[in-house]
């Protein structure tokens, strides 16, 4: 992997967020591979594809690239809410890659692909909708609150200018992958309980650990009036896929 943008490339374009989307897609093209299975090259789409940057040839999985030159914040600012929202609960999202490079060395520092399945409806949060006098008046973005994201599905491929072997972000986006076949409703809320539990001061953990966020649970699930009973089905579902093992009652361990 070579970890230089091509910025040579865009040398005709005044714009500069211009010049990082045609940098980074042309070292994308050359440079990223599917973590969903074995092909180490992604193709990528004809120009102005709707919400896709590129396509394993092999699985047919698709990806977004998105780009910047400082590090990826808190949120991710996106376009039309309903039609997001819509893909999240039809499992018809990209797999995101957030690549953050650094100028004047147009080097690369980091970059982390998120997988569709693990963002959740709770991910995704209405914008206030643009005024009636605006060119695209009533219009509703969204943001992509990246906080919510648990930390095994921030899957880093170069981290702070390290390449990670691809063996390694294979291996966890396989580990994170087995909540997939869950529906997207009951995905959301295993996805915010791990997030949860992986705040956690230690692996080990007892349930009445995780009842502490029961507030925050209940803001990203307002029609929920059991969270506590929500939270102890969640942890059985994530000791099924295999991400918890339960030591006793009510006694976990983050694996």
């Amino acid at each position: 992997m070579d970890l230089r943008l091509p910025f040579h490339l865009a040398a005709g374009y005044k714009s500069a967020s211009q010049r990082a989307r045609i940098a980074s897609e042309a070292w994308g093209a050359e440079n990223l591979f599917c973590c969903n299975c074995t092909s180490n090259t992604l193709r990528r789409e004809t120009a102005n594809t709707h919400v896709v940057d590129f396509l394993c040839p092999a699985c047919s999985d698709n990806y977004q690239l998105k780009s910047t030159q400082r590090r990826f914040g808190g949120t991710i600012t996106g376009a039309n809410y309903a039609r997001m929202m819509s893909a999240v609960l039809a499992n018809r999202t990209p797999h995101f890659h957030l690549l953050h490079y650094e100028l004047p060395s147009e080097f690369i520092k980091n970059l982390v692909v998120i997988p569709r399945f693990a963002i959740s409806p709770s991910a995704i949060q209405k914008r206030n909708a643009l005024g009636a006098t605006a060119r695209r008046a009533n219009w509703i973005g969204y943001v992509f609150n990246l906080r919510v994201v648990p930390d095994l599905a921030k899957i880093a491929l170069v981290r702070e200018g390290e390449i990670i072997d691809r063996r390694t972000a294979r291996a966890q986006f396989a580990k994170i992958g087995r909540i997939e076949a869950l529906r997207p409703e009951q995905r959301g809320w295993s996805l915010d309980v791990l997030r949860c539990v992986e705040l956690l001061p230690s692996a080990e953990f007892t349930t009445d650990q995780v009842y502490q966020f029961v507030p925050e649970l209940s803001a990203l699930h307002p029609a929920n009036r059991h969270v506590p009973e929500k939270i102890r089905q969640q942890l059985q579902v994530l000791r099924d896929r295999g991400l918890l093992r339960q030591l006793g009652r009510g006694r976990w361990l983050r694996l």
